[in-house]
């Protein structure tokens, strides 16, 4: 009996640190964002994933920078949700997404659509960092350092 146990929280603790690594790529800090382009839609978004669960979106003005888009003045949003389940899944605001790639600048993500049946889509979210000339993306940052 108590080996039983013992293996079983073997493999909770294990699945809870896989998960919390997983989490931890998604989590931006104040100064990240993440670029959304989904391929389906031809449309581009930035999100921050917070530490709590909760997404903030974004606008991207060119002298301005990042200006958060949660409340556009006539349509006011709560901060989306998200959240990692089985390893593998990403849940954004309900919807149900596979993770494909996982990485720490770029993630790849797909789902299938609504409307057209068997189609499947593609979100690709790739890191960036708001510095004093406007964003960059963390791999051009780290190509510049080199």
């Amino acid at each position: 009996m108590n080996k039983l146990i013992i293996i079983l929280l073997t493999i909770l603790s294990i699945s809870c640190t896989k998960r919390d690594k997983i989490e931890s790529v998604f989590i931006t800090n104040n100064i990240e964002y993440w670029e959304c382009i989904d391929y389906c839609y031809n449309s581009r978004t930035y999100f921050q994933f917070k530490d709590n669960g909760t997404i903030d979106a974004y606008l991207l003005y060119t002298k301005e920078g990042f200006r958060l888009f949660n409340n556009d003045g006539d349509l006011i949003n709560d901060p989306g949700t998200w959240s990692i389940k089985n390893d593998s899944t990403f849940i954004w605001n309900k919807e149900v997404y596979k993770i494909e790639k996982l990485a720490k600048n770029e993630i790849l993500l797909s789902y299938y659509h609504y409307e057209i049946k068997d189609k499947k889509c593609y979100i690709r979210l790739s890191k960036l960092i708001k510095t004093p000339k406007g964003p960059k993306r963390l791999d051009e940052l780290n190509k510049i350092k080199k």
